[in-house]
């Protein structure tokens, strides 16, 4: 297409890639971005449409993590253990299914945070947010290893 034929008034529109963030559409149908594909997109936070498989499957065990933490948290309470944790703990004092699902909306809505943030550079802690995903879960693990340490102290007593 030359000047003749309206190709040079097509490319006088603003540029499709100057916005940072996708629009609705790509929200509601879906988009094709996975990652940066420039070295210099690399450098800044850009939002993707498509995520890898390994963020999915830390995603689940991240939930189920919580999920079990909160069951295994009921259980240790019932043997006559307390929660520590002063919001928690509020919760807890309302009975075990408000507990439960706050603990279910306040892990699933950091899971998002974290989802959507993925590919950010935190400054001040010198990473990348997708790096924090991996060490929740490892938070939550050593949580489920103390918890079983208090189970077997419990029964001892």
């Amino acid at each position: 297409m030359g000047k003749a034929d309206g190709g040079a008034d097509r490319r006088r529109r603003e540029d499709r890639r100057s916005q940072s963030q996708p629009g609705v559409r790509y929200f509601l149908l879906g988009g094709r971005r996975k990652s940066a594909r420039r070295g210099s997109d690399q450098a800044e936070y850009i939002y993707v449409d498509q995520y890898r498989p390994w963020l999915l499957v830390a995603i689940m065990l991240l939930a189920i993590l919580s999920i079990s933490d909160g069951l295994f948290t009921l259980h240790l309470i019932e043997r006559g253990a307390t929660e520590e944790n002063p919001i928690m703990a509020w919760f807890l004092s309302h009975g075990a299914w408000p507990f439960m699902i706050a603990k279910f909306i306040l892990t699933s809505s950091a899971i998002i945070i974290l989802l959507v943030f993925h590919n950010y550079y935190f400054r001040p802690l010198r990473i990348q947010v997708k790096a924090l995903i991996p060490a929740s879960a490892a938070v939550f693990v050593a949580v489920h290893f103390w918890q079983l340490i208090l189970n077997v102290l419990i029964d001892n007593f």
